[in-house]
C-alpha cells in the first residue's frame, strides 16, 4: 500500500493546513471531470481522496502514523479523540463518505456535473455523540458488557421518522422537483461550476407534507433516554473508542442517524500498573523469608495466584508470573507478563538470640 503522505507529496510533520493545501492542487489536477475518459486520473484521484480521509483528521492521522495503515483509523472523528483505536459495535456501514462528499467541503458539489438526491439525507446526518465509559483494569482484562443509558434524539415513533403525520398527502417539492437540491452556473478560473445548494423551499427534503407529525413538528424525532448494553473488547485501553453505529443523534425527517462514540476511560488502580500488555505490581516481603524462601499470594488483573519466592531471592530483582499480564487487543489467547517488584519488610527489632544467629551466619559468610 503506498504511504499517504506521499501521495499528497507532503512530509509527515506537515500541519493540517499544509496536508488541506496539498490535497485541493491535487483534486483540481486529477478531477475527473477535468481529464475525461482518463482511468489514471481517475485512480490517482480516488486514492487522493483516501488519502485525505485519513491524513486530514487528527484521529485518523494518529491512528496511521502509530499502526502504518488506514484500516485502523477507520471511522469518522467527531470533534477529535485522545489516542487510541477504534472499535465497531453493531455496525453495518462503511467508515468513509462518498469521494465527492470531500470535494464538495471544499468547492460545492456538482462540479462540472450534476448529483442526484441519494446523497440529500446523508447531508443532514444526525450528530455523532461522544461519551465517556469507565472500567477497571480487570474489565479491561477479562471483557465486560456495560448497561449504558444516555439521552439523544430518537426516531419519532408516530411517524416513523418520516416528519408528516400518518394517512397525510406528501408532494414533490415544485422548486426542486424533488431533488432537495437547486443548482446555479458559475464561471471560474477553472471554467464552467455547477453549483448546488439546499432548495430553500423544502429545507433539502424534496417533498412537501400536507401536515407535519403532531408529535415531532415534522423534525422526525424525539429526545428520549435509550438503555443499552455495550460490550467491551477485552485489552482495550484508556482513549481507545467504542462506535455504536446509528446510536447517535437522530437525522432530520428519516435521514441517517450519526454514531455513538463510548471513549474508554479506565479507572486508575492503586496496586497494579499497565505498561502495555504486562502488569507491575510491588510485594512486601520480610528479610528473613527472601533468605529462606517462601510461598506468597500476589493479586493479579486474573485474580489470586500463588507464587514460590525461591530462598537467597535478590530484592532488587522482579518476579515474573508468566501470561498473567493484559491480553492483546482482538486476541485474547496472547497475554503479557506480571512483575512482582519486591520491597523488604525489615524487622523492627532483634532478640539476642537473632543477632547471635545473624552475627554466627555473617562471620561464617566472609
Amino acid at each position: 500500500m503506498a504511504d499517504l503522505y506521499q501521495l499528497l507529496g507532503v512530509s509527515k510533520d506537515a500541519s493540517q493546513d499544509e496536508i488541506k493545501k496539498a490535497y485541493r492542487k491535487l483534486a483540481h489536477q486529477y478531477h475527473p471531470d477535468k481529464n475525461p475518459d482518463n482511468k489514471e486520473s481517475e485512480t490517482k484521484f480516488k486514492e487522493i481522496n483516501n488519502a485525505y480521509e485519513v491524513l486530514g483528521d487528527a484521529q485518523k492521522r494518529q491512528n496511521y502514523d502509530r499502526f502504518g495503515n488506514s484500516e485502523n483509523s477507520a471511522g469518522p472523528g467527531p470533534g477529535g479523540f485522545a489516542g487510541g483505536q477504534e472499535f465497531n459495535f453493531n455496525n453495518g456501514g462503511s467508515p468513509f463518505e462518498d469521494l465527492n462528499d470531500v470535494f464538495e467541503s471544499f468547492f460545492g458539489s456538482g462540479f462540472g456535473g450534476t448529483r442526484n438526491n441519494t446523497k440529500t439525507t446523508s447531508r443532514q446526518k444526525g450528530v455523532d455523540i461522544e461519551m465517556q465509559l469507565q472500567i477497571t483494569l480487570e474489565e479491561s482484562a477479562s471483557g465486560v458488557e456495560k448497561t449504558f443509558q444516555y439521552k439523544h434524539n430518537t426516531i419519532c415513533k408516530h411517524c416513523s421518522g418520516k416528519g408528516h403525520e400518518p394517512g397525510t398527502k406528501v408532494t414533490t417539492c415544485p422548486t426542486c422537483r424533488g431533488n432537495g437540491r437547486v443548482y446555479q452556473r458559475m464561471e471560474t478560473i477553472f471554467g464552467t461550476i455547477q453549483q448546488e445548494t439546499t432548495c430553500p423551499t423544502c429545507a433539502g427534503v424534496g417533498k412537501i407534507f400536507e401536515k407535519a407529525c403532531s408529535v415531532c413538528d415534522g423534525k422526525g424525532y424525539n429526545q428520549e433516554v435509550e438503555e443499552l448494553d455495550i460490550k467491551v473488547p477485552v485489552g482495550v485501553d484508556t482513549g481507545d473508542r467504542v462506535r455504536v453505529t446509528g446510536k447517535g443523534q437522530a437525522g432530520y425527517q428519516g435521514s441517517q442517524s450519526g454514531d455513538l462514540y463510548l471513549i474508554i476511560q479506565v479507572t486508575a488502580n492503586k496496586n497494579l500498573i499497565r505498561d502495555g500488555q504486562d502488569i507491575i505490581s510491588t510485594i512486601e516481603i520480610n528479610y528473613f523469608d527472601l533468605l529462606l524462601g517462601i510461598s506468597i499470594d500476589a493479586y493479579t488483573v486474573w485474580g489470586t495466584v500463588e507464587v514460590e519466592i525461591p530462598a537467597l531471592t535478590s530484592p532488587e530483582g522482579k518476579l515474573r508470573i508468566k501470561g498473567k499480564g493484559m491480553p492483546k487487543l482482538n486476541n485474547s489467547n496472547v497475554k503479557g507478563d506480571h512483575f512482582l517488584k519486591i520491597k523488604v519488610k525489615m524487622p523492627e527489632k532483634l532478640s539476642t538470640q537473632q543477632k547471635e544467629v545473624l552475627i554466627n551466619v555473617r562471620d561464617k559468610s566472609k
